[in-house]
């Protein structure tokens, strides 16, 4: 099944499958969840992948929290 198959059976035909998996990730890692427990919804096989699209979110929550702490 290619992606405009899987993009028309979820109904997200004008998204891009990869794109969903991303913010998946990235939406995950922001609520704190292991990186064992993203792989298992996005699909990645490699702690190494999981960690290259979920830093970005890590490091803000991260970043937001040193904030606070100056407070």
């Amino acid at each position: 099944m290619d992606q405009t198959d899987r993009g028309s059976r979820l109904g997200a035909e004008n998204y891009d499958i990869h794109g969903l998996r991303y913010a998946a990730a990235a939406e995950m890692a922001a609520a704190g969840c292991s990186d064992e427990l993203i792989a298992a919804v996005t699909g990645h096989t490699t702690v190494a992948m999981v960690r290259k699209y979920a830093g970005p979110a890590r490091q803000k929550v991260r970043a937001i929290e040193a904030q606070e702490r100056r407070k």
